[in-house]
């Protein structure tokens, strides 16, 4: 266990003990709702909210993604570049999905629960080790990057349905923003920059092909 992974796990504990105690005060001034943060400046609610979570099986699941993946992302990140990349994944898919939400008339919807972060972790560990095993739901056998592309593609998927009308719980736009912003951290723009050339280079190959004709010695080749 990583000592920022730990203090991490340790933190969303203590605050959902203070939303049992008190769950009004928690819920209104620490989670995240759209209409605060970008109209009325209560900027601390970026962070806030990734320590809130709604019951037991929700800070149950989202630390135990974090117990397994973020100790091995925080020994290749190291201690501070690991915090960093936390908060970014977590803060920045928190912006992304206030921004979402206010888009489509639903400034006050309250956004809780470290999932934008942990979806965060768990892909950058898609990233680093892509073809490790990893059991899906503790029994189904999948390397790391197959289930990010899983996850990705759902989150993708209920983003949209919610975005069409469909209206659920679940803060899917979160979950989808930290897998980009983890990817973009860790990988950059290269990947798409490779994709481009190699784009550029079949379409110019193409090309090529089309102006020359290979004839075997039999055939007697017509010009045009």
């Amino acid at each position: 266990m990583g000592q920022a992974t730990l203090y991490v796990i340790i933190a969303n504990v203590a605050v959902f003990g203070m939303s049992v105690l008190s769950p009004d005060l928690v819920g209104d001034w620490l989670s995240l709702i759209p209409a605060r943060l970008l109209l009325r400046g209560q900027v601390w609610r970026l962070a806030t909210y990734m320590f809130v979570h709604g019951d037991f099986s929700h800070i149950f699941f989202n630390m135990i993604g974090l117990f397994f993946f973020g100790p091995v992302l925080e020994r290749v990140l190291g201690y501070k570049r690991f915090w960093i990349f936390y908060f970014l994944c977590g803060c920045g898919s928190g912006l992304l999905a206030a921004l979402f939400y206010l888009a489509l008339g639903n400034p006050d919807a309250h956004v809780i629960g470290a999932s934008g972060a942990i979806f965060g972790v768990i892909t950058g560990y898609g990233i680093l080790f892509p073809n490790s095993t990893i059991y899906w739901n503790f029994f189904l056998p999948i390397k790391a990057k197959w289930l990010v592309v899983i996850y990705g593609a759902m989150e993708l998927f209920a983003t949209l349905q919610y975005a069409g009308g469909g209206r659920g719980g679940i803060a899917n736009i979160a979950h989808l923003s930290g897998i980009v912003i983890a990817y973009f951290y860790l990988r950059g723009i290269g990947d798409f920059r490779k994709l481009w050339f190699r784009f550029k280079f079949e379409r110019a190959d193409r090309e090529r092909k089309k102006r020359f004709k290979v004839y075997d010695g039999n055939d007697k080749p017509t010009f045009h």
